[in-house]
C-alpha cells in the first residue's frame, strides 16, 4: 500500500472504481465518517455496506483538482473535484462534487478519517 496520501487517495478513488471494498477498509479509520452532499452522516458500516452492495456499481467518473495540504506530520487534508455516475438500488446517480478528506497517521499507517462532499450548484 502506498505511503503518502497523494498516493493512497489515488488508490482509494481506484478501490471505489473497482469496488474493492477490501482496500477501502483497510484504508478507513476505525471512526471514519462521511457527510454526503445532502447533509446525511454515515459512518464506516454504513460506507462499507454501499460499496459491498451488488447493485453499487460507478459507470465513470473523474477526479480532478486533486491537492494535498499537509497539516503537521501525521495529518493532511486533500481536496478534490468528483463528477461521475452510476447505480444503487436500481436508481441512476450523477454526482458533482467538491470533496474533503482528512488523512491521519498513526503506528505507521495513513487511514482517512474523515470525508465531506458538496454538491456544486447547476
Amino acid at each position: 500500500m502506498p505511503h503518502d496520501p497523494a498516493a493512497l487517495t489515488a488508490t482509494w478513488f481506484d478501490a471505489w472504481r473497482t469496488k474493492d471494498a477490501s482496500a477501502v477498509e483497510r484504508m478507513m479509520a476505525a471512526d471514519y465518517v462521511y457527510v454526503a452532499p445532502n447533509g446525511a452522516v454515515m459512518d464506516r458500516e454504513t460506507i462499507l455496506g454501499i460499496i459491498k452492495e451488488p447493485s453499487y456499481r460507478i459507470v465513470s467518473g473523474d477526479h480532478t483538482e486533486v491537492a494535498v495540504v499537509p497539516l503537521g506530520a501525521n495529518v493532511a487534508l486533500v481536496h478534490h473535484h468528483w463528477r461521475g455516475q452510476g447505480t444503487f438500488k436500481g436508481k441512476e446517480f450523477v454526482d458533482d462534487h467538491r470533496c474533503v478528506m482528512v488523512w491521519f497517521r498513526s503506528d505507521g499507517a495513513w487511514r482517512v478519517h474523515y470525508e465531506q462532499a458538496s454538491p456544486v450548484a447547476s
